[in-house]
């Protein structure tokens, strides 16, 4: 039985896993990037310690905020590589399913089932692996038995 349907599903899903994946891979860098460099920047670290004093801190305050802000920004990139890790197994497990969907279909189903978990099951490629694995595990194969009832001499009976 072909199962084109699936593989378009499937194969749309994981581009949108692939491109969702790299923008969280260049937003983990751009933000660790941008921390470093406001950091090191004498020039945007004064301006930065010029608003935070005139709002009213002291010295103390402010060097906790920054000890905050880069905690924050730590947690947040660690939080953000799970997310990356959990993105590329979801890809690869929905990438055996595509390629299994012929031979296996039901095996197909679990595995983009597991994929759309892990891909987040509210994401556009998480629905689109979720109806691609319902239609794994609904559609049967058509059977070569005639459902036309026929005589002995094999005319078909209305």
């Amino acid at each position: 039985m072909k199962r084109t349907g699936e593989k378009v599903l499937s194969i749309i899903a994981h581009v949108l896993n692939v491109l969702a994946v790299g923008l969280l891979i260049v937003m983990l860098f751009g933000s660790r990037m941008f921390m470093d460099m406001t950091m090191s920047d004498p020039v945007l670290q004064s301006e930065f310690e010029s608003q935070m004093s005139a709002s009213g801190l002291t010295q103390a305050e402010m060097d906790d905020l920054l000890l905050y802000m880069d905690d924050f920004i730590g947690f947040i990139s660690g939080v953000g590589w799970v997310f990356v890790v959990l993105g590329l197994i979801a890809l690869v497990l929905g990438i055996i399913g595509t390629f299994r969907v012929d031979k296996n279909a039901k095996l197909a189903g679990i595995l983009f089932s597991i994929s759309a978990v892990l891909s987040g099951i509210i994401s556009l490629q998480g629905i689109l692996l979720i109806i691609a694995a319902i239609m794994c595990f609904v559609r049967k194969p058509k059977s070569d038995i005639s459902l036309q009832k026929t005589d002995e001499n094999g005319y078909v009976i209305d």
